[in-house]
């Protein structure tokens, strides 16, 4: 019920890429719309033939002298860097004729758990055993910095597949690869261009009836994730991370959304921040300078936690010939200091100054879980090593949404526990029927438990008078 009260026209979308040459029907495949290399003049040919919504993917380079056949193509997938001013008039020549053009998000990467990570520990090289968390591949990060306002449209994500073994090179990834791929756009909020193997396209002309299974399970997920659940609620996040240039501290969100430690990027411009605001901890990757000074020590004395990664810039902005102007804490004694770190009590909140950078973002993302404490956490997970979460809620806050995905997808119970007091949980998957769960209460808190997440869930939480 709560999916049916959303807009029908709430939609996300995997594209399918194709470049054989011959295609299969559309009865046969079961989808409306491909996407097709434009130079592969035969495969859009056929693909038109056949009947498909067809989107031709074009390199940023041919962009100029490149025109559309006069029939039978709904859009253009623009591969490259390509300047905005020029995709723009692209736009705009194409749009009397109805053409839909989308620029590819090629930042992206295969979604997946990476075998023998290699770390450097004082020098010496060091393997992740089985014990150890693993590092996992993922693009919710770059998802949540690129949709960090609520206009701000999906963005069509791509990525090349990256072979492990000798055989996946020949044979291209399992079908689980391609749901985790298919789960992470549509939990995360984005859209996906899926290219399928060449290997598995060729199986699926000669009708192999494994790669037929293996395509019906990639259409239920599909249709799973066709709902942009996202776009309909908002994010919730108790992380506030202050930068200007996101994806020069891409790491350090990358590892804050690795530890479910919900963040949402803010513009140093957008300080400073309406009231009430919902954050418990900000993160000033970005030197403030004095005028923004004033709103991050009041963010701090009514009970916020500050942190600052370039401490030694503050107030470096001052108009030219006055002195350069500190923050008010400092006129206080340290509660903690390192060589590292130093804490100081300000008020009712706290301010700590990273005092050489963050050399290790996975180790600054666990000091900023610390910090935070169990209080302010938006979600905690148990036994949920490979899984990752996005929180949403909806703008009255009755009800709260949780995509979860398992990056390993092997099938294992996990606990959640979500601030607030909830009287319904209800869990849906591609891979089960809609089910009530179990809840328990503690402490404002509401803990149920996931029973089996193979690959990707979501989770509703409704507060019911």
């Amino acid at each position: 019920m709560l999916v049916a009260a959303l807009s029908a026209s709430v939609q996300a979308e995997t594209l399918i890429r194709w470049d054989q040459e011959r295609v299969p029907s559309l009865e046969s495949l079961g989808i409306s719309t491909l996407v097709v290399p434009a130079k592969n003049a035969a495969a859009v040919r056929n693909a038109h033939a056949q009947g498909y919504r067809l989107y031709l993917e074009v390199d940023a380079s041919a962009l100029t002298g490149f025109i559309p056949p006069a029939t039978g193509v709904a859009g253009v997938v623009v591969k490259g860097s390509v300047p905005p001013a020029r995709l723009r008039q692209f736009r705009q020549r194409l749009h009397p004729r109805g053409i839909r053009v989308i620029a590819l998000e090629e930042r992206a990467k295969w979604p997946h758990i990476r075998s023998n990570w290699v770390t450097k520990n004082n020098e010496v090289l060091q393997v992740t055993g089985r014990s150890a968390q693993p590092w996992i591949e993922s693009n919710a990060a770059l998802l949540r910095i690129l949709r960090a306002t609520p206009s701000a449209p999906a963005p069509l994500l791509t990525y090349a597949w990256e072979p492990i073994t000798i055989s996946e090179k020949d044979e291209g990834p399992g079908i689980d690869d391609y749901l985790v791929a298919i789960a992470e756009a549509g939990s995360f909020g984005g859209d996906l261009l899926l290219p399928l193997h060449e290997q598995f396209q060729r199986k699926l002309l000669l009708g192999k009836p494994e790669t037929r299974a293996g395509w019906n399970e990639i259409r239920r997920y599909m249709n799973f994730y066709s709902w942009d659940l996202p776009s309909g609620y908002e994010p919730v996040a108790s992380i506030g991370v202050v930068t200007a240039a996101p994806m020069q501290w891409f790491e350090v969100m990358n590892l804050l959304a690795r530890h479910n430690l919900s963040f949402q990027r803010i513009a140093p411009a957008a300080l400073p921040l309406p009231t009430p605001n919902p954050f418990k901890l900000l993160i000033m990757l970005d030197p403030p300078d004095a005028a923004r000074l004033e709103f991050l020590e009041e963010f701090a004395r009514q009970g916020g936690t500050l942190v600052l990664a370039r401490p030694s810039a503050i107030g470096s902005r001052t108009p030219r010939g006055s002195s350069k102007r500190e923050g008010g804490w400092r006129s206080g004694t340290p509660v903690l200091k390192t060589d590292e770190r130093v804490s100081y009590r300000f008020g009712e909140g706290r301010v700590v100054e990273v005092l050489k950078g963050i050399a290790d973002p996975n180790t600054f993302a666990l000091e900023v879980r610390q910090i935070l404490g169990t209080d302010h956490r938006v979600i905690d997970i148990w036994n949920g090593i490979t899984v990752l979460t996005a929180p949403y809620q909806e703008p009255n806050g009755r009800t709260v949404l949780v995509t979860a995905l398992n990056y390993a997808h092997d099938p294992l119970p996990v606990q959640l526990r979500i601030p607030g007091t909830f009287s319904l949980v209800q869990y849906e998957s591609p891979d089960e029927p809609p089910a009530l769960l179990p809840l328990q209460h503690r402490n404002g808190y509401t803990e149920f438990v996931l029973p089996a997440l193979r690959i990707g869930g979501r989770v509703f939480l409704t507060r019911v008078p």
